[in-house]
């Protein structure tokens, strides 16, 4: 992956601490991860939760306010936490944020060139200046996109696939051809939401080191080459394609945990606090057989409608091709059961059956937790921020 916002990060040494953030409209959800220079394993240290009462970061500035004590709250809970691992608390100065689904856009981009002299080797010259152009190419469309949401601002590009003259090759260095083609998916954020972010780093005296689109990070730590990954979260679903190791689509649909307790509040005429208790008994098992047999008839609805919505926009963005047939999911609203096994239901856009499991501990990539108790299903999107560490 390649960023193209880069943040100011002054004349200091590389930080060996980073406070890992995501911020949703219900947690916020703070990791610290340790960097050591003799050593290449990333360690995760510490981990802090604190409700953030339905405020959303991607509102803009009143909301950035809005959110300070509660990303304060999770960052000093993580930070303590690290006392019990390493000794000694430790306090990072420098934060990634994860940019949510909501706020962000993205979109695959091509660009192709007829070698003149197909028979010579290509060089890594001629590579370099492909892959500027494709770029260019991100930086002028994703700001000017045609969509709601103000302004955009491009944040970052990963390959999506070299192909020669029509195979898909895996770096093309050195080979023969005549036709180049190198495909990139860039991704926008929206202007207001990162400087939201910015603005509520400044209030925690944070540095911010990177900000990296929900998409790009969940799809950087997907252990398969083709694979889906659904991210459920309170005010919506986020869903990643991806094709032959690389994000192709991602994008988001308005149904998330809020909507199946406000299916629970309607049907059953509770107010939302009543019904968020009774959905989360739900999920933990702790009803008794006839009251979640009445919960279990009144969600059916609302989730055929998360899932038709789902697969709406899978099908849209398979363009005609078979849909991988692993799903990963991730996200504390994928925790409603039946959502797994709805997605099981029809294979008609798949490869093969449908095969659904948790993104889980694979969110840590590379790294190695230290901690005890971490939900890697809530704090998955978190610990995939590891990808913007910088270079």
């Amino acid at each position: 992956m390649k960023f193209l916002r880069r943040f100011p990060q002054g004349t200091k040494q590389r930080p060996t601490a980073y406070s890992l953030v995501d911020i949703g409209r219900d947690t916020v959800k703070a990791v610290v991860a340790l960097v050591k220079p003799d050593q290449p394993e990333v360690e995760i240290i510490g981990y802090g939760l604190a409700e953030t009462g339905g405020h959303d970061i991607t509102g803009g500035r009143l909301e950035a306010a809005a959110v300070t004590a509660p990303v304060n709250a999770a960052l000093t809970q993580a930070e303590d936490s690290t006392e019990a691992v390493v000794g000694h608390k430790i306090v990072p100065d420098d934060v990634i944020f994860a940019l949510a689904g909501r706020a962000s856009i993205g979109q695959l981009f091509t660009v192709q060139q007829t070698r003149p002299k197909a028979q010579e080797p290509i060089t890594a010259k001629e590579l370099a200046n492909l892959r500027a152009r494709a770029e260019r190419l991100v930086r002028q469309n994703l700001a000017h996109l045609p969509v709601e949401g103000g302004q955009w601002q491009a944040l970052a590009v990963t390959d999506a696939g070299i192909r020669l003259d029509g195979h898909l090759v895996l770096e093309g260095l050195g080979l023969t051809g005549q036709e180049l083609s190198l495909s990139v998916f860039g991704v926008a954020g929206q202007a207001g939401a990162l400087r939201a972010l910015q603005v509520l780093a400044n209030r925690l005296d944070l540095e911010v080191a990177n900000v990296v689109a929900a998409s790009q990070a969940l799809a950087a730590v997907t252990p398969q080459a083709e694979a889906i990954i659904v991210d459920t979260g309170l005010s919506g679903t986020d869903i990643c394609l991806i094709r032959d190791n690389a994000l192709v689509a991602a994008g988001s649909v308005p149904f998330g945990g809020a909507f199946f307790t406000q299916a629970i509040a309607q049907a059953l005429s509770l107010d939302p606090a009543e019904a968020e208790k009774l959905k989360r008994a739900f999920v933990a098992n702790a009803l008794p057989q006839e009251k979640a047999g009445q919960l279990e008839a009144v969600l059916g609805t609302a989730r055929c409608r998360w899932y038709d919505a789902v697969m709406e926009f899978l099908a849209e963005s398979a363009q005609g091709k078979p849909l991988p047939r692993k799903i990963y999911l991730t996200g504390g609203g994928n925790l409603l059961p039946g959502l797994d096994k709805l997605l099981r239901t029809d294979p008609a856009l798949f490869q093969r059956a449908p095969e659904v499991a948790r993104l889980g501990a694979q969110a840590l990539g590379a790294a190695k937790d230290l901690t005890q108790g971490l939900d890697y299903n809530l704090f998955g999107l978190a610990l995939s921020l590891l990808v913007g560490l910088p270079d």
